[in-house]
């Protein structure tokens, strides 16, 4: 069975180029979607966030997403409300944008560093106030698994909107998880769009697959077959790839794509 996953690579791919170049290399390479960093780019090249979209959408892109600033973000959690007002506005103002800018989705991150609170009912009131925005507006949230393995799938539990789903990062996931792939067995209905890369299994390197130790034939094996979102790269050069050209990196990245699409196409074939 073909299934017509748009293929996409995060506008930042590791090489230090004006953002409207970085989305013609993009497109030249073949790639269909990209998603962007919701903050203003500065040195050497700066660009307002708010010119992104339309950069994106001039170049026959498909704008996956916007991924919003994680700064501060384990304060939804907090016992303090006044951090979780913050938070919320924050959050709601992104919501916002999506809406505005005619970006279907929102990724964050639910906590930052290396202390992360353990999930509680803060944090889900939090996430309840954002769900009914998202709601109201036709946006997307799309929570991100990074250090802690029990967030998403707590949150995704409590609350069964539509409006809210989930990003399954690789790389984050192998370091926390291995192979276990819970997110996506008791979860896989509720993923939204994925970053997808590879690492050694000590830090959170962003290479391209195969570059690392992950089994992506056991991530195809456990992706969800009903999924029809983009299959999105979140990866950067080795100090290697990044002595060549960045249109080199991108013909491999399409590459390595393709490939990982025939394993979830084989996997769903009836067994």
């Amino acid at each position: 069975m073909t299934i017509p996953y748009p293929l996409g690579i995060f506008s930042w791919f590791g090489y230090v180029l004006p953002f409207p170049e970085r989305l013609s290399l993009i497109k030249e390479a073949g790639f269909e979607a990209t998603s962007i960093w919701w903050e203003d780019e500065d040195i050497p090249w700066p660009m307002k966030k708010e010119s992104m979209p339309e950069l994106v959408k001039e170049r026959g892109l498909i704008l996956e997403n916007l991924h919003v600033p994680y700064n501060d973000s384990s304060e939804m959690w907090s016992e303090d409300k006044s951090l979780r007002s913050g938070f919320i506005q924050r959050h709601i103002r992104w919501l916002q944008d999506c809406a505005d800018y005619e970006i279907p989705m929102m990724v964050m991150h639910l906590t930052e560093g290396h202390t992360t609170p353990e999930p509680n009912d803060f944090g889900a009131e939090s996430m309840f106030e954002l769900v009914r925005v998202a709601e109201n507006l036709g946006v997307t949230i799309s929570i991100e698994n990074t250090r802690r393995n029990d967030n998403v799938p707590y949150l995704l539990s409590k609350i069964p909107s539509g409006s809210l789903g989930f990003c399954f990062d690789s790389s984050h996931y192998f370091l926390t998880d291995k192979l276990d792939f819970h997110l996506l067995k008791n979860f896989g209905r509720r993923l939204v769009t994925t970053h997808l890369s590879d690492n050694d299994g000590l830090e959170d390197r962003h290479w391209l697959p195969e570059e690392g130790i992950i089994d992506w034939a056991q991530v195809a094996g456990h992706f969800p077959t009903d999924y029809r979102g983009c299959l999105t790269l979140e990866a950067y050069p080795t100090a290697e790839e990044q002595e060549g050209p960045p249109q080199l990196f991108l013909k491999k990245a399409l590459q390595r794509l393709k490939t990982l699409h025939s394993l979830l196409e084989r996997e769903s074939l009836p067994k």
